[in-house]
């Protein structure tokens, strides 16, 4: 069992590595395409928005992992009607998420424009909109990742991706500009949505379980759990672009750095065919009782493999590859590579890490230490940072700092308790 069980973690992440291909291309044909379409002024303030989007979904990542991780444990106990029963009310618990989600966007919109030195409040309350829908969409996507659907959970992906590189283009072409590129990404969301609905038309005309109902105490629980681990998740992925925007000297240098991350992060994306394969895995195999330190060992070799080399890679060649593609005008971002890969590598691994942790609801110590990461790099940026180099080594040599703590504690300190489906489940 247990080499059958990594060998389907390298056959699944090699599965979902090809597929997430499409995404990663077509994702960096939109940025090129924006970049190249828009000033770095506007093309900063899209990532801006972007990033932003990322951040204010913290309670859709929460959903996906209850999602996938509930529904593992369904499909890894056979219990098909009650899978059906638990889907449709989280999705009609997603939608009044979203709805608290819209108020709470509108009146925090304005604060949100001035900080981010944005001088419209329509693109922020624009992206609440976006990240509403998406509540509705991560909690299909979390549903088919637990169910180990991940041709399905690739594809949601790839329609969001396709929709907004196509959109985005005639927008911008049309001279709609900011307000152009957000129309373009309110569209991929509602797309991926009804795709994702699509993908699991099965399990929605399922019969459901009568007697399965969403125990709210329990996805309070599961919310207060893995709420840390989401907000730090997407704090990695998108505050860069933030504190960039918020703290460097020059307004068009979040513009110039996002050029220089669509070349430098590609590792980051590479590594995530890992991620998405680890949880419901763990997941599934933590309700069996199984070991799963195994699992966290194999994953950390192939994902930090990967983003090494590619890291390695790119820092060679990536400064002809961003004169090629972004041209002239964001020649400065060359100089960004080597600080970029510094970021990328701990964040990778962090997220690796996360995606373990998780469904085994190990939170205080990872807690703690990311806390305490942050918190250095908030004030170390905030009272002495202006440029972008340094912003990202102080926040890559914290995290990394961080990632060492954690797995040092998880690996000399191993989970001796798996929680029992009663206590994960929905009664």
């Amino acid at each position: 069992m247990k080499k059958f069980q990594m060998d389907k973690l390298a056959r699944s992440s090699l599965f979902v590595f090809a597929l997430s291909m499409i995404t990663n291309v077509l994702t960096y044909a939109y940025q090129i395409a924006m970049g190249n379409l828009m000033s770095p002024a506007d093309y900063g303030t899209i990532n801006t928005m972007l990033s932003l989007s990322t951040l204010i979904s913290i309670p859709s990542g929460m959903i996906t992992a209850l999602a996938a991780n509930l529904s593992a444990r369904y499909r890894a106990q056979q219990q098909d009607a009650a899978l059906a029963a638990f889907t449709r009310q989280l999705i009609r618990f997603a939608a009044l998420f979203a709805l608290l989600v819209l108020a709470v966007g509108a009146l925090a919109s304005p604060l949100a424009a001035a900080v981010l030195q944005v001088d419209n409040t329509r693109y922020i309350q624009v992206v609440v909109l976006i990240s509403a829908i998406g509540c509705i969409t991560t909690a299909l996507s979390g549903v088919l990742q637990g169910m180990q659907r991940f041709a399905a959970y690739s594809a949601v992906n790839i329609t969001s991706t396709t929709l907004r590189l196509l959109l985005g283009i005639a927008f911008a072409l049309a001279g709609w500009r900011i307000g152009g590129a957000l129309g373009a990404l309110t569209l991929a969301a509602v797309g991926a949505t009804l795709y994702g609905a699509f993908a699991l038309r099965d399990v929605l005309r399922a019969p459901a379980e009568a007697g399965v109902r969403l125990d709210y105490h329990v996805i309070r629980n599961y919310f207060l759990r893995s709420f840390f681990f989401q907000a730090f998740l997407l704090l990695m992925a998108n505050g860069d672009v933030l504190l960039i925007k918020a703290f460097a000297a020059d307004p068009a240098d979040a513009g110039i750095y996002s050029s220089g991350s669509v070349i430098g992060k590609i590792a980051l994306y590479l590594s995530n065919s890992v991620v998405v394969v680890l949880l419901p895995l763990v997941a599934e195999r933590s309700s069996k009782g199984g070991d799963t330190t195994p699992l966290f060992k194999k994953s950390l070799l192939l994902g930090g493999c990967t983003v090494f080399v590619c890291s390695a890679g790119i820092v060679t060649v990536g400064k002809p590859l961003i004169n090629i593609l972004f041209g002239e005008q964001y020649r400065q971002a060359t100089e960004l590579l080597l600080p970029i890969a510094v970021y990328v590598v701990p964040v990778a691994l962090l997220t690796i890490l996360i995606n373990y942790l998780m469904p085994l609801g190990r939170v205080r110590f990872f807690t703690f230490t990311m806390t305490a990461a942050y918190l250095v790099i908030f004030v170390v940026i905030g009272l002495w940072c202006r440029e972008v180099d340094q912003m990202l080594y102080v926040m890559g040599a914290a995290l990394f700092a961080a990632f060492l703590a954690n797995t040092a504690h998880n690996l000399l300190h191993p989970p001796q308790a798996v929680p029992s489906p009663e206590e994960e489940q929905p009664s």
